[in-house]
């Protein structure tokens, strides 16, 4: 039903090195980035999270509308966007 979230959080750190977890909201904001798919909500929940960490200067403006492209997309996986975003 919903696609598992503790490899998406391999990828994720792939892609967003720079997000160190310095904190509780850290921590809690990651773990809301790194929910898994399919789950009622879970896009804008990733995208309000992937703000965080944009704000904060840990995530590049591309990532950020990877997410932002598919906050109304519960199913779509932003790492696919992102590269598909980048073979275009």
């Amino acid at each position: 039903m919903y696609r598992s979230s503790a490899k998406r959080r391999e990828a994720v750190m792939v892609i967003l090195p720079e997000a160190e977890l310095l904190n509780d909201e850290d921590r809690r904001q990651y773990a809301l980035l790194t929910i898994g798919l399919g789950m009622p909500g879970s896009g804008m929940v990733r995208y309000g999270a992937a703000m965080y960490f944009h704000r904060s200067g840990r995530m590049g403006a591309d990532l950020l509308e990877a997410y932002r492209i598919c906050c109304k997309l519960d199913h779509e996986d932003v790492l696919a966007v992102m590269a598909s975003r980048k073979r275009g």
